[in-house]
């Protein structure tokens, strides 16, 4: 990101270098030295201080005089600057006023600096510095502006710094039109302050007040009419950092000559009439774009949006008239840069070009709707957009926005709130139908294998439409491996041993508008161990939600601006071996401007923890900031965050987590069927080949899968064993924290318990079927048939002392035993191949194979064990 936004620095910068150069080549722009105007008001001397007390940076104003002669293009400013401090010289030893030479000329008429009641004049043209300021250059919008600077010698506390210069000209784009916002109250404390207006009586202006402070004085002479505005002791207006943008607490008022918002319309029409002969480059773009399209005009119109938003990039030179008037379009396409109006008048002509019925709108993107709280005005606007036709849908466009998603009319437009559509007839503010904003879906999902192990970290982030468009823009500008930095050194704030395992995965459907992000990082050290429980802890926060909160004091005084629109919804997800033991929650927060809900639940062994928030305003008015400072502090305090705590443990604590009573139990229970089986197979039986015809059949056909099932038998239920953690103290232990702990840990010992069998059994039955033994086909029935009866017994046992959601392995275990049970218990009893396999008896000697028998020479029998 760094050397992006190096690399837009260093082409701002020589983009200004060859603009002021083409200004040095035409003459630096010059102060004048003049006495003060002739047609100048009296203004009432006051000597009276502030109170020291409300004073701020070092000084503060005993006079702010301004004075406004319409007819003569003219702007008088008068201040005096007192320094009461250090910090008054440190800053208000500087003089710095901006104009435009372009249509302005600034003159000086005095600067004084009143020492000890005697003045000392220091006004010298060499004292000033003529300055490029181009203050919007970093939104890529170069006006011609300069400052003219004076930095005064010798300034010490107690000084009074006097200066007076007028500003002469107007902008002709406005022709003669005046419009104006005329203040009285300011930043700092003033003393004294004047404002008059002079005009022609002819010249019919319209006047409204905003927060005023008093009523003006209106005199009428020599055809002139002149209104006087004074107040004294102003303090300074109410200001916050999160305030929005249209609230000005500042007393003032709003001057203007248009007598509707049809004659702002139709002189802005006259200055930015789309070309109805469009020839070069754009002609052969739009045939082009039309042959694509064919008859579809929907089609026609996405094609030349897109082409507008992302083949032209923003940069506006605004000198002169061009501050209101869009260059022309075929000039802007070939050189593939203009500002908001350039843009904007590009896509009309392109629009109408394709039979689009299509209009420049010009709308205000700090004030949105509050716009229609002003009287009609040429300076009531700060943008321009477009609004189109397209088969009977009135759709709204920003030029101004990148990378778009959506097909045909499907687009995201801003909430600017009301804007004038610049079109023949045209007579009133048109108020803007509000869209949906779309929304940010996250997921984050904690893998815990055990607290010592490394927690496998994973966040999948869904956006759609405009929230779409912004993750879009900003990833086509900040490189990927800027974005992967980015995102890690903002988890690693949270979590200090984290680091990425995989690249960032991104999915973008831009025909739907949908992107979709995919994270993925592995914690070390996210359990902490805490020394007096014992226990491990780790704590959920959802910070998506608590970046958008502002931040409320007892000194807010004004509205505070919110992040309209934002709607998000995030879940936070553990899966923790051993599940979990929480009670459900709900929580949520319903007021006017904004809405919160949460909600806490598990499922096995999954703690699942879901926040939605959304803002519905674009701001909190005064009135309602006590309830929202208390409902930000609930969020922040207790709503946002989850602390969970399980037993600790890990692999490198074996020895202190092992289970030695369980281990205990199962050696005990091996043993107990180790003797028993012992036994059971040294049980006298005698032989009964000759009951079946004594033949003697070889292990094979069926019996092949009976052996293969029980060499395997013994290795699964070790594994059932060692997954099912039954000999680890933490699994134990974690059960404890639930209230139905006890039939959870009777069902652990019954589950192990059915495990040792089943590998007991196992063992003895393969034994048995190795040795050919007589005893097999009744124990492996009982050893088929206690499959069944375990696994039923289990699931019935788990569904009755659980509150989780029974996994579906359980009923995949009765399954396969009832199957496995149902083949070959019955195949046991009545095979043939069974009863001539499975013959010898204990002992040995009970048996004889055919053929074995020999004669002694006593005539007695042999018999071969």
């Amino acid at each position: 990101m760094k050397k992006c936004l190096w690399f837009v620095k260093v082409n701002v910068c020589l983009l200004a270098v060859l603009l002021n150069w083409s200004f040095v080549k035409a003459g630096v722009p010059t102060v004048h030295i003049s006495p003060k105007p002739g047609w100048l008001s009296s203004c009432k001397p006051y000597d009276k201080m502030p109170s020291l007390r409300t004073v701020e940076g070092g000084y503060f104003f005993e006079l702010v005089e301004h004075q406004v002669q319409v007819e003569k293009q003219a702007d008088y400013h008068h201040l005096v600057r007192q320094i009461v401090s250090n910090n008054g010289i440190q800053n208000g030893s500087e003089i710095s006023v901006s104009f435009d030479p372009a249509f302005e000329k600034l003159e000086f008429h005095e600067i004084i600096v009143w020492r000890d009641h005697k003045p000392q004049n220091r006004l010298n043209t060499s004292s000033f510095k003529v300055l490029a300021d181009e203050k919007e250059l970093s939104d890529f919008i170069y006006q011609g502006s300069y400052s003219a600077l004076c930095i005064l010698d010798d300034i010490r506390k107690g000084d009074r710094i006097e200066y007076a210069y007028t500003i002469t000209g107007r902008n002709p784009i406005f022709q003669d039109k005046f419009c104006d916002f005329l203040y009285f109250q300011f930043g700092q404390n003033v003393a004294h302050q004047y404002t008059s207006l002079t005009f022609s009586s002819q010249r019919n202006l319209h006047i409204r007040a905003f927060n005023k402070l008093s009523e003006p004085k209106i005199a009428e002479a020599n055809g002139l009419k002149r209104y006087e505005w004074e107040d004294f002791q102003v303090k300074p207006a109410l200001d916050d950092d999160n305030a929005p943008a249209w609230f000005d607490a500042r007393a003032g008022v709003q001057v203007s000559q248009y007598n509707s918002w049809g004659e702002v319309a139709d002189w802005a029409l006259s200055i930015n009439e789309p070309p109805t002969n469009i020839t070069g480059a754009l002609a052969t773009e739009i045939k082009d774009i039309k042959k694509a399209a064919g008859e579809d005009k929907e089609k026609y119109f996405r094609s030349a949006v897109k082409m507008v938003q992302n083949e032209v990039r923003y940069m506006g030179i605004e000198i002169g008239q061009y501050s209101h008037r869009a260059n022309n379009p075929q000039k802007v396409f070939n050189q593939r840069y203009g500002d908001c109006k350039d843009k904007s008048l590009l896509l009309v002509s392109m629009l109408q070009a394709g039979g689009i019925d299509a209009h420049m709108v010009l709308v205000n993107a700090d004030i949105d709707d509050h716009i229609t709280a002003y009287i009609p005005g040429s300076d009531a606007f700060n943008h321009a957009v477009v609004t189109a036709n397209v088969n009977g849908k009135q759709v709204w466009v920003d030029a101004t926005i990148n990378d778009q998603g959506g097909e045909g009319t499907r687009i995201y437009f801003p909430d600017y709130g009301a804007g004038l559509v610049l079109k023949p007839g045209s007579q009133n503010l048109t108020i803007i139908p509000l869209q949906d904003p779309g929304k940010t879906v996250s997921e984050e999902i904690y893998r815990v294998k055990n607290v010592r192990s490394p927690v496998v970290f994973d966040i999948t982030t869904t956006y759609t439409l405009h929230e779409a468009d912004k993750i879009r823009d900003w990833l086509n500008s900040t490189g990927m491996a800027e974005v992967e930095k980015n995102y890690l050194n903002y988890y690693a704030k949270i979590y200090s041993k984290i680091e990425s395992v995989d690249s960032i995965s991104v999915t973008d459907d831009q025909a739907k508008d949908v992107l979709t992000t995919t994270e993925h990082y592995k914690i070390t050290d996210y359990f902490k161990k805490d020394s007096v429980s014992g226990k491990y802890e780790a704590d959920f926060y959802a910070d998506v939600i608590r970046q958008q909160l502002p931040t409320i004091t007892n000194q807010t005084k004004t509205p505070v601006s919110i992040t309209y629109p934002f709607n998000t919804e995030h879940t936070e997800k553990m899966i923790l071996p051993g599940g979990w033991d929480i009670d459900s929650v709900h929580r949520q927060i319903n007021r006017d401007a904004y809405k919160f809900s949460s909600d806490y639940s598990t499922s096995g062994d999954t703690l699942s923890l879901k926040y939605k928030f959304s803002y519905l305003k674009g701001f909190v008015p005064v009135e309602k900031l006590g309830e929202f400072k208390q409902d930000i502090k609930q969020l922040t305090d207790n709503d946002l965050g989850y602390d969970v705590s399980v037993p600790g443990g890990g692999e490198d604590d074996r020895a202190a987590n092992f289970n030695q009573w369980m281990f205990n139990l199962a050696l005990l229970l091996v043993l107990i069927m180790g003797g028993a089986g012992f036994m059971i197979y040294r049980t006298e039986t005698p032989g009964i080949l000759f009951a079946y015809g004594g033949t003697f059949t070889p292990i094979g056909g069926w019996l092949v899968l009976v052996a293969i099932g029980l060499f395997i038998t013994p290795v699964w239920a070790l594994v059932n064993l060692s997954n099912g953690n039954y000999f680890n103290l933490n699994v134990w232990n974690n059960f404890g924290t639930y209230s139905y702990k006890t039939g959870l840990r009777t069902h652990f010992a019954f589950e192990m318990v059915g495990h040792v069998i089943f590998f007991c059994l196992s063992i003895f039955c393969l034994v048995l079927f190795l040795k050919k033994r007589d005893v097999l086909p009744r124990y492996i029935i009982g050893y088929f048939a206690f499959g069944v009866v375990f696994n039923v017994a289990n699931m019935i046992f788990i569904s009755n002392v659980s509150h989780f959601k029974v996994p579906e392995a359980y009923s995949t275990a009765i399954i396969r035993s009832c199957v496995t049970a149902a083949i070959w218990i019955p195949y046991f009893i009545v095979s043939t191949r069974v009863k001539e396999t499975f013959i010898v008896p204990y002992p040995s000697y009970n048996y004889s194979y055919e053929g074995a028998e020999e004669t002694t020479q006593d005539g007695s029998k042999k018999i071969e064990s």
